[in-house]
């Protein structure tokens, strides 16, 4: 069982949410409330009503900001109750115009250290902290369940995966969960990339394809792999996908809300280092700068 939130860290969430509310600092406040029929997601819009709040069970609460703020009045302001993968979840979500980060305000909550160790966190807290302390992130390189699935040689690697993603369902649990998987039309269910009807599906064309679809913007949250019934440990595959780009580029996903991913940004005219470019980028009539911006 994970460590209970101490009531300190509950208290003061509370009432930095009050505040909030009473100032017209923030028109709406998203967090999670418990009443007779448990615990959900709820948005609070008086200072009354945060006696309900409370911080656990985790819940992806950046994945319902959207909707929340594309109904809302213009000019609406939401607070977002913040775990560290929340906020860089909101960050890379404004960067892909999914929500407006200007009208959102964080409540940082940081992670205590069985949360942190059950979802692998390497950074289990916001930018902001104004509730709980720091805890020290996973160390990976020391970590059973890495070492079983990423640790062994390439065949027993492979092994480990192939059994894992047999179990499939494909329920979309994964992909429904995850907070940076946001396009309109999925490509999961498009006949043309993944087989309909497959169960287990194609481990090539459905699991690795979903994994590199949000490998830029993976905030290593864990939601895909809490949502999936079966325990695959999909969590696992997006992080050497994470590490690559934190050790080829310096980049990792939500931690600077002004900086593109390296793999949209113009890499013709600012190559990274030690990354040579391709003769045919000269045939382009059009940077691919200029057709994301």
């Amino acid at each position: 069982m994970l460590q209970e939130v101490v009531p300190m860290t509950t208290d003061t969430v509370r009432d930095i949410a009050r505040d909030l509310l009473v100032r017209k600092a923030v028109d709406g406040v998203l967090g999670l409330a418990e009443d007779d029929a448990g615990v959900s997601p709820r948005g609070f819009d008086s200072p009354e009503a945060m006696d309900a709040l409370v911080l656990e069970p985790k819940w992806v609460l950046s994945k319902i900001a959207v909707p929340v703020m594309s109904q809302a009045p213009q000019g609406y302001r939401l607070a977002v109750v913040c775990r560290g993968c929340d906020e860089r979840a909101l960050v890379e979500l404004g960067k892909r115009n999914r929500i407006d980060f200007t009208r959102l305000h964080m409540i940082g909550v940081a992670c205590a250290d069985a949360r942190a160790q059950q979802c692998l966190c390497q950074q289990p807290w916001p930018s902001r902290v104004d509730a709980g302390e720091k805890v020290p992130g996973v160390d990976l390189s020391d970590n059973d369940r890495v070492r079983k699935y990423l640790g062994a040689d390439r065949p027993a690697r492979l092994e480990q995966w192939r059994e894992a993603f047999s179990r499939c369902i494909k329920c979309y649990g994964c992909r429904n969960a995850c907070p940076v998987c946001n396009c309109d039309t999925c490509k999961l269910e498009d006949r043309a990339w993944a087989g309909q009807g497959e169960i287990a599906p194609d481990m090539l064309t459905f699991h690795l394809m979903r994994s590199m679809h949000v490998a830029d913007a993976c905030v290593a949250c864990g939601a895909c792999q809490e949502a999936c019934p079966v325990g695959i440990p999909l969590m696992l595959l997006q992080l050497p996908l994470r590490n690559a780009l934190r050790h080829s580029y310096g980049y990792e996903a939500g931690a600077e809300p002004e900086r593109l991913s390296p793999l949209l940004s113009n890499y013709i005219d600012e190559p990274s280092q030690g990354i040579s470019i391709p003769d045919w980028t000269d045939s382009l009539e059009e940077k691919p700068w200029d057709l994301i911006s």
